[in-house]
């Protein structure tokens, strides 16, 4: 099983960090700046990119073009430079805890999970109550192989107040990964009845049961996965009616 790709809760994470200033004591770069959002909410990046490195250029402390620079380059997948805008940030304001985050972020996405999760865990360390740095880093650790560090962090995003499809589902996942099949069944449990759309959680909480005895129950799950969508399921079916 796989766990969820972390492209679209990186651009839910950056909208966070649209900057906006108010009041009637607006800057030029102020000014400046509320326009790139308004090209980017526009999905027009290649201009909002333009207007942020102009703000940049004339004032390189003035930080949410930085952000939404960032924004912009993600959404254009050009990570690197999403990367290098989020480390100024960094450099300049070291105990900045959404830079860190989203960097964290984009790391994963590239697979540099040792990266990833030591910004993750810098995180955590400047705001303990930060549960979703603990989801994230469990699927660095998951990813390079560290099961039971990953179970350990999903865990410990749910008892803080985490609860979605997607912790429970990645959860599981890595209870898989143990052979531990009655808590991974729990967990997937969880996860569909949340989402009980959730065509990968039928068909993973069939291969569980499959792994722990129960062929029924694993066909019954796979034949729903199969109807909402899980394509992979028809072959296994087929191999499981042999």
């Amino acid at each position: 099983m796989k766990h969820f790709y972390l492209k679209s809760i990186l651009y839910a994470a950056f909208f966070c960090l649209l900057l906006v200033s108010s009041g009637c004591t607006k800057s030029k770069s102020d000014r400046a700046n509320d326009r790139g959002i308004e090209q980017l909410n526009e999905n027009n990046y290649t201009e909002a990119i333009k207007t942020f490195t102009s703000i940049i250029k004339k004032d390189k402390d003035y930080l949410p073009a930085y952000y939404n620079r960032a924004i912009c380059y993600s959404f254009l997948n050009k990570n690197r430079v999403a990367i290098q805008d989020l480390t100024i940030i960094i450099s300049k304001q070291k105990f900045d805890e959404d830079a860190y985050l989203n960097r964290a972020i984009l790391y994963e996405n590239q697979k540099k999970y040792k990266k990833a999760i030591a910004d993750y865990s810098h995180v955590i360390k400047i705001n303990q109550a930060n549960f979703t740095a603990y989801h994230y880093r469990g699927i660095s650790k998951y990813y390079i192989g560290d099961y039971k560090g990953a179970i350990k962090d999903y865990k410990r995003a749910i008892k803080m107040g985490l609860h979605s499809s997607g912790v429970y589902y990645n959860n599981a996942v890595a209870l898989d990964c143990i052979a531990d099949y009655p808590s991974a069944i729990t967990y997937y449990n969880k996860a569909i009845k949340i989402d009980k759309k959730l065509n990968r959680a039928y068909y993973a909480r069939g291969i569980a049961k499959l792994k722990a005895g129960d062929k029924k129950g694993a066909i019954s799950d796979i034949k729903n996965s199969l109807k909402l969508g899980f394509k992979q399921a028809s072959e296994v079916l087929k191999q499981l009616k042999n």
